[in-house]
């Protein structure tokens, strides 16, 4: 069964059971939220980095009994990579979007804006006024 017939399939059984009287066992929020995410927080929100420079971003999953896991992209991808445990590199100048989203619904996501910066130049050479 694919996850949309799934999804549709259990928000069907969750309406049906909360139109149903007298139906204690049945708790339709868990059928139509199985994870339990209800929100999902990135920090730090807004960095500035130099190219080479790294930044180690956190997401934070609420409540904190639900799943926990989350999957981390970087947009563009030519602006800075970023890996499984949320450790930025900047790779060239320009700006990119962070994103966290929960792996068992990624429908919960949060971003951070970074902006990456080229490294100075060297400085004037002898001489130069």
């Amino acid at each position: 069964m694919n996850t949309f017939v799934r999804r549709a399939w259990l928000g069907a059984l969750a309406i049906a059971c909360l139109a149903t009287a007298g139906c204690p066992s049945c708790d339709a929020s868990k059928l139509l939220n199985p994870t339990g995410v209800q929100s999902v927080a990135i920090a730090p929100q807004l960095v500035q980095l130099t190219v080479g420079q790294t930044q180690q971003f956190t997401a934070t999953v609420k409540p904190d009994r639900s799943d926990q896991a989350v999957t981390w992209s970087v947009t563009p991808a030519s602006m800075a990579t970023i890996d499984g445990k949320g450790l930025l590199t900047a790779v060239a100048p320009g700006q990119a979007v962070v994103s966290a989203a929960t792996t068992a619904t990624p429908v919960h996501s949060a971003e951070a804006a970074v902006s990456i910066v080229a490294p100075a130049g060297p400085g004037p050479g002898p001489g130069a006024r």
